[in-house]
C-alpha cells in the first residue's frame, strides 16, 4: 500500500479564522456581544475592541461581516493592540472587508511581529514566500517563521520543517525537518505527526524505525484521521512496530473506512474476502468493495469486477464483471485489462470481440503482465484478433520467457525450429525448451526430446531424448501421453540396455526432486 506524502502550504494565520489564544485574556470563546463588552469596545478599551472584530470576523455570535470586523480590528490596532494589527493585516492580504492590500498587510504585520507577536511573525514569512508586498525571498520567509517556530507557534514549525524539507530559504536538511516536526508533533498537531509517521516508516531524515512510525501514526489516528488509522492498520497487519495483530488492523480500517479513505475500504474488503482478522464473509468484501470501486479505485474496481466474475459476494454476472474490469482497465490496471480481454476474447458478458480482445491484451502486456504478453504472443502467431506477425509474436514471447515464464519459452522454442519471426536456429530452440523443461512443461520436454532424437543440427542423444520424453509422458494423459510415449519408445529401441537403464534412473532421481510420478 502506497503511504501518503504530505505537502506543506503556507496558509496565513489569524485569530478570525483560528483560535490561537494569542495572548492571555484573549483566548475567551465568545457567546455573544453582550453590552458590557460592547460599552468597553466603545469606550476605547484596545482588547474589547479585538474581542468585537472577532466576533464580526468568525461569525461566531453575530452574522459575518469582514466589513464591521475591519472596523473594529482597525481601532485596537491604531491603540496598538498586536492581535487587532495581525487580524487587520489578514483582512487586507485576503480582500476582506477591505480592499485587497500587501502593502497595509505588511505594515500591521510588521507592527504586531514588532511586539513579538508569534502568528504576525509568521504571516509575514508567509508573505515574502508568496512575494505579496514585498520582493520574494525564501530566505527572509524562513527567517521570519523560524521565529514564529522558536515562539512555540506549531503551523511554523510544520511550515520550518518543510523549508528543511525541500531545500527552500534554508539549507537542505532532513535531520532538521524531523526535529521541527517532533515539535509540531508533541503539540498534537496533526499533519506534523502523520509526517513523522512517514518519515519513520521509510527512514527519511531518521533512522528506519517502526515503532516510532507507529507511536506518531497511533497520535494521529486518535485524532480521528483516516490516513493514519489505514496506515496504523497496514503496520497492525505486518506486525511492524506493534504485534502483529489482524483483529487490531481490521479495527483501524474499519474506523478508516468508515469516514470513506477508500484505501481503508479496500484493505477492509480483503481482510472479509480472506477471513484475516474477521470472520470470512463475501458479501462484506463485496459491499466495500462496492464502496471504493463508486469512488473511482482502481483496485476495487478490478476487485470488485472478480466478484462478479466469481459470483463472490453477488450473483455471478459476466455483464457487471465486464462494467467493473473496464472501469479499471480504462485507469491501466492490468490484471483488468487481462481479465477484460478474455471475457471479450471468450465472449463472456458481451459478444466475442477479437479485435478488442488483443487490444486489451496489448494494453496489460505493456503494463507488464506475463500472462498477458503470452496471449498477445499467440495471438500473433495464430493471427487471432490481429494480423498474424511471427515477428510480434516473438518479441511478445521473448518478454515473458526472459521473465521465466515456460509457456512463453517452449512458444519461442517453437518459433526458432520453425524459422518463424526468427532465424531457424535449432540450437536456441534446444536453450528456449530446455529452460521451460526443466520447469516441468511436458510440451517443452517433448519438443526437447524431440530435437535430440532427431539430431538436426544438435548432437544426436536418445539417451538425452528419451530422459526427456519420458519425463513428457509421465506429466500428460489421454492421446497426448500415447504420443509422448511412443517417441520414447522409439528412443529407447536406438538404446543398449545399460544406456536405458542409465536414462530410466535420471529420470527418476528427476521426479524424485521435481514432482510426483503418475
Amino acid at each position: 500500500m502506497k503511504f501518503p506524502t504530505f505537502v506543506l502550504s503556507l496558509v496565513l494565520v489569524t485569530t478570525v479564522s483560528l483560535a490561537l489564544n494569542p495572548r492571555q485574556g484573549n483566548a475567551q470563546e465568545i457567546k455573544g456581544i453582550d453590552s458590557a463588552l460592547l460599552a468597553k469596545a466603545t469606550a476605547g478599551d484596545a482588547a474589547s475592541e479585538f474581542l468585537v472584530g472577532y466576533a464580526y470576523g468568525s461569525g461566531k455570535s453575530v452574522p459575518l461581516d469582514y466589513a464591521q470586523a475591519a472596523v473594529w480590528f482597525r481601532k485596537a490596532a491604531e491603540q496598538g493592540n498586536a492581535d487587532g494589527q495581525t487580524a487587520l493585516a489578514v483582512l487586507y492580504d485576503y480582500g476582506h472587508g477591505v480592499p485587497q492590500d500587501y502593502t497595509q498587510a505588511i505594515f500591521w504585520d510588521r507592527k504586531a511581529a514588532d511586539q513579538g507577536d508569534a502568528t504576525a511573525k509568521f504571516n509575514l514569512g508567509v508573505l515574502y514566500h508568496f512575494g505579496h508586498g514585498v520582493p520574494q525571498d525564501y530566505a527572509q520567509a524562513a527567517d521570519w517563521i523560524r521565529k514564529a517556530a522558536d515562539q512555540g507557534l506549531a503551523i511554523a514549525q510544520i511550515n520550518l520543517a518543510g523549508f528543511y524539507e525541500s531545500g527552500q530559504g534554508v539549507p537542505q536538511d532532513y535531520s532538521q525537518a524531523v526535529s521541527w516536526y517532533t515539535k509540531a508533533g508533541d503539540q498534537g498537531n496533526l499533519q506534523a505527526q502523520l509526517n513523522l509517521g512517514k518519515y519513520y516508516l521509510e527512514g527519511h531524515g531518521v533512522p528506519k524505525d517502526f515503532a516510532q512510525a507507529a507511536a506518531w501514526y497511533h497520535k494521529a489516528a486518535d485524532q480521528g484521521n483516516a490516513d493514519a488509522q489505514d496506515h496504523l492498520g497496514i503496520l497492525y497487519d505486518n506486525g511492524k512496530g506493534v504485534d502483529q495483530d489482524p483483529a487490531a488492523a481490521a479495527d483501524w480500517y474499519r474506523k478508516a473506512a468508515d469516514q470513506g479513505n477508500t484505501d481503508a475500504q479496500v484493505n477492509l474488503a480483503f481482510d472479509y474476502r480472506e477471513g484475516h482478522g474477521v470472520t470470512q464473509d463475501y458479501v462484506q468484501a463485496a459491499n466495500w468493495y462496492r464502496k471504493a470501486a463508486e469512488t473511482g479505485n482502481v483496485a476495487a474496481e478490478t476487485n470488485l469486477g472478480l466478484f462478479y466474475l466469481e459470483g463472490h459476494g453477488v450473483a455471478q454476472d459476466n455483464g457487471q464483471a465486464a462494467i467493473w474490469l473496464k472501469k479499471a482497465a480504462d485507469q491501466g490496471d492490468p490484471d483488468a485489462e487481462f481479465k477484460l480481454a478474455t471475457l471479450l476474447d471468450q465472449g463472456h458478458g458481451s459478444q466475442k470481440d477479437y479485435l478488442q480482445a488483443a487490444a486489451f491484451y496489448k494494453k496489460s502486456a505493456e503494463h507488464g503482465n506475463v500472462v498477458a504478453q503470452v496471449k498477445l504472443g499467440e495471438m500473433y502467431s495464430e493471427g487471432h484478433g490481429v494480423p498474424k506477425n511471427y515477428s510480434l509474436a516473438a518479441q511478445w514471447f521473448r518478454k515473458a520467457a526472459d521473465q521465466g515464464n515456460a509457456e512463453a519459452q517452449a512458444s519461442l522454442g517453437q518459433l526458432y525450429v520453425d524459422g518463424h519471426g526468427v532465424p531457424q536456429d535449432p540450437a536456441a530452440a534446444a536453450s528456449w525448451f530446455r529452460k521451460a523443461a526443466d520447469q516441468g512443461s511436458p510440451r517443452a520436454q517433448y519438443d526437447l526430446g524431440q530435437i535430440y532424437k532427431t539430431g538436426h543440427k544438435v548432437p544426436l542423444d536418445y539417451g538425452q531424448a528419451y530422459f526427456w520424453l519420458d519425463l513428457a509422458a509421465a506429466s500428460s494423459s489421454g492421446p497426448t501421453q500415447e504420443k509422448f510415449a511412443r517417441s520414447r519408445d522409439e528412443a529407447a529401441g536406438k538404446l543398449t540396455p545399460e544406456q536405458l537403464v542409465q536414462a530410466q534412473d535420471r529420470a527418476s532421481k528427476w521426479f524424485a526432486t521435481h514432482a510426483t510420478r503418475p
